[in-house]
């Protein structure tokens, strides 16, 4: 990171407060010679909820949103990770965020002069559905068109093509990262991530047992939150420009086994129960083939009861 001045939307969301923590971790260790510029409507208030990213030299708040881009010098790397994954109500509306919103990013860089661009995607790409586990070149079976549901996935793909446009005609150096389910202290508990609702309900008192409502054979794959932001860190720097990399664990794991991992990780003895309609649910794969990032010396350096317990610390 030496000498870089990097841009960050997104940056005080679920993954950017990971990746804020990395830079934090680094600027300890290393010393602080860069600049991380953060976009924020409202940074005040982010940091009395969040003091700990106070008073850090290397890390800058500026007021705004995706709207409304300011005119702040020019920069050497930008990482964009402002995005809805999940969002009620209009999805044309969501899709105008996903994808108009990359398209005023990547103007940005453009014009502020930035040479390494890390657009952060998601495994919602490949569709999330099938039986496999999605390489990168995977994502010619993203899902029908048709799939008013598939939003996401289809706003996600419409803004990798965007990112492949600008590197044919600004040269800004856009690399994709497609991140698939990830596990940290910043992971929202009452969100729509079947990690964090297990977290939740072991360290409740009001709750008796871990309840499982999908499909209990379904097969995710989770990520510590520290391996990500250093995946994404080495992806941003040295990944290849017009290309895009899995970011993710590719061990297999069933709900069920999840659910009883929590419980292990954090020593806590609860059932768990699983809605008896829940195997008529859809089963899928959600689990990325890594091969591509381990080329660029990638790996997974967090198990995942570390993952958990890590994640659960500040909850207790």
């Amino acid at each position: 990171m030496d000498g870089r001045r990097v841009f960050v939307t997104g940056g005080t969301g679920f993954v950017g407060r990971s990746l804020l923590d990395y830079f934090a971790e680094s600027a300890a260790q290393h010393g602080a010679n860069f600049e991380v510029v953060v976009l924020s409507r409202q940074a005040d208030a982010f940091l009395a909820r969040f003091p700990v990213y106070a008073g850090q030299s290397w890390l800058h708040f500026v007021a705004g949103d995706l709207d409304t881009l300011p005119d702040i010098g020019r920069f050497t790397d930008l990482i964009h990770a402002a995005a809805d994954t999940h969002r009620a109500g209009d999805r044309i509306a969501w899709f105008h965020q996903l994808v108009d919103g990359t398209h005023k990013v990547l103007d940005f860089a453009a014009r502020t002069g930035v040479v390494r661009t890390l657009f952060v995607s998601s495994g919602a790409v490949y569709g999330g559905k099938g039986n496999n586990f999605p390489t990168e070149a995977d994502a010619v079976h993203a899902p029908a068109l048709s799939k008013t549901a598939s939003v996401y996935g289809q706003g996600k793909r419409a803004a990798e093509h965007l990112c492949a446009l600008f590197n044919e005609q600004h040269a800004i150096g856009c690399v994709i990262a497609r991140c698939f389910a990830i596990i940290s202290p910043h992971m929202p508990l009452d969100g729509p991530y079947a990690a964090g609702n297990f977290i939740r309900d072991a360290l409740s008192n009001e709750c008796a047992t871990i309840d499982i409502a999908g499909n209990p054979e379904t097969l995710r794959s989770y990520i510590d939150g520290r391996d990500m932001a250093h995946w994404l860190c080495v992806i941003l720097s040295h990944g290849v420009a017009g290309e895009a990399y899995n970011v993710g664990s590719d061990e297999a794991v069933s709900i069920t086994t999840l659910a009883r991992t929590v419980c292990t990780a954090l020593s806590i003895d609860k059932p768990v129960r699983i809605d008896p309609a829940a195997t008529a649910r859809p089963h899928s794969v959600y689990v990325p083939a890594i091969g591509k990032a381990r080329t660029l010396g990638l790996r997974i350096e967090t198990g995942l009861e570390e993952a958990i317990r890590h994640a659960a610390v500040e909850r207790c």
